[in-house]
């Protein structure tokens, strides 16, 4: 059972391995599926930053929706401080549609 090189993080792992146990690379069956001429896909192909901006987006989506909902509550406060949080709840929904879209039209 030789030791091969991890294709993602070069560290090395059996042939025989499902995965890396490094990086969870696909490992077996990857040597089988280039020696018969089959093309490798990736399942997911959504980059780290824009799974960053999805977060920040719903972030800013629920924490200003919540904002809303406790300040109309309050009747201490006027209707100038539900703004802010209504404004973050509309800026927080559109980054996201956004996002999703830069998502989808860059997915190979």
């Amino acid at each position: 059972m030789p030791l091969i090189a991890c294709p993602d993080c070069s560290t090395q792992v059996s042939d025989r391995a499902p995965t890396c146990p490094q990086c969870g690379a696909p490992i077996a069956g990857r040597q089988e599926a280039a020696a018969a001429g089959a093309l490798l896909t990736t399942v997911q192909e959504t980059s780290k930053r824009l799974k960053v901006h999805i977060l920040i987006a719903a972030l800013c989506f629920w924490v200003g929706l919540i904002g809303t909902n406790v300040l109309m509550f309050d009747a201490r406060t006027g209707v100038a401080l539900t703004i802010i949080p209504s404004l973050l709840t509309v800026v927080g929904l559109l980054w996201y549609i956004v996002t999703k879209f830069r998502i989808w039209w860059h997915h190979k």
